[in-house]
């Protein structure tokens, strides 16, 4: 697909976003974000992500099934138009003290650390069934650039709305349009993480990963509840092929291994200098010897 023509498809989708908003002048932004869900996926409209969002949405069928669901050039970059759209359905804060204020840690878990977490429940699962041989690739096939470049805007996006700088959600989508997505990667980076930056090179990358494994570790860790392996199965359409019993522990590697993927798309998409550090341990989970440093360059990352 060329860009002028994914290009075209975000202007249709947000001349429909708008419509939507139109239609819908007495709701909210969050309101709004979860109504965009129902016209994504269906496993995108699941009990875990009412559950989740706080807002129950049915998935929309009939003429307007799916409509914006597929990829869009968003920021100058290949972006999957409903990942982003569920992610950021539950990125933005319900008015006043509701339900999704208690389930406000689970935005990660729909964005980024779902993505990686996905990957890792995969390939430590019975992976053969599933064709996926290696961790390296569950990453490459469940935490796509697109996918990340959704994980990234949605989190950019709705920490804006929830800050009161923009009232809806086509004029975060617009405004986020403007500007380059290696800008957004730092803003990103800085607001989610705590990055900071002198120049192209980012100062405390220990830090920002220690943080990104945290996470991810917790998503593992959940991954034997019921409703989130309904979910699951529901996105890699293979409901009778999961044996979660064999996750009993995260492991550091395991984790490692999918935060310095994640890592290597920010430094490759951001355009900053290559990372090199000493990951921290995480508690609970198994350490991998004797790990001195690791390497993130934008296209591999190693360690030693």
């Amino acid at each position: 697909m060329t860009n002028d023509k994914i290009m075209s498809q975000l202007e249709t989708a947000l001349e429909f976003i708008r419509n939507v908003e139109q239609k819908n002048s007495n709701k909210s932004a969050y309101q709004i974000a979860n109504i965009l869900r129902g016209y994504t996926r269906k496993n995108y409209t699941t009990g875990l992500w009412n559950t989740a969002t706080g807002y129950h949405q049915n998935y929309i069928q009939g003429e307007f099934q799916g409509k914006l669901n597929g990829d869009v050039l968003l920021s100058g970059e290949t972006t999957d138009l409903g990942h982003f759209l569920a992610s950021l359905s539950d990125q933005i804060n319900q008015p006043g003290v509701q339900w999704s204020d208690l389930t406000q840690w689970t935005a990660d878990h729909t964005a980024w650390a779902g993505d990686i977490g996905s990957a890792i429940i995969v390939y430590r699962t019975q992976y053969e069934t599933l064709a996926v041989k290696s961790l390296s690739e569950a990453l490459t096939r469940f935490a796509r650039d697109s996918d990340y470049t959704a994980d990234v805007a949605a989190c950019v996006i709705g920490t804006l709305i929830n800050s009161g700088r923009y009232q809806s959600v086509s004029q975060g989508i617009a405004d986020y349009n403007s500007t380059t997505y290696s800008q957004q990667v730092k803003t990103f980076i800085q607001q989610r993480f705590g990055g900071t930056f002198q120049g192209n090179k980012l100062q405390n990358p220990a830090v920002v990963e220690a943080k990104m494994a945290q996470v991810v570790f917790l998503f593992v860790r959940l991954s034997n509840a019921p409703d989130i392996v309904a979910s699951m199965k529901d996105v890699w359409q293979s409901p009778d092929q999961l044996n979660l019993s064999n996750i009993v522990q995260p492991q550091r590697s395991d984790i490692l291994a999918g935060t310095l993927h994640f890592l290597a798309h920010l430094v490759r998409f951001g355009g900053l200098e290559p990372l090199t550090f000493k990951p921290y341990r995480v508690p609970r989970t198994k350490w991998l010897g004797s790990l001195n440093q690791v390497t993130v360059n934008g296209s591999i990352s190693t360690w030693t």
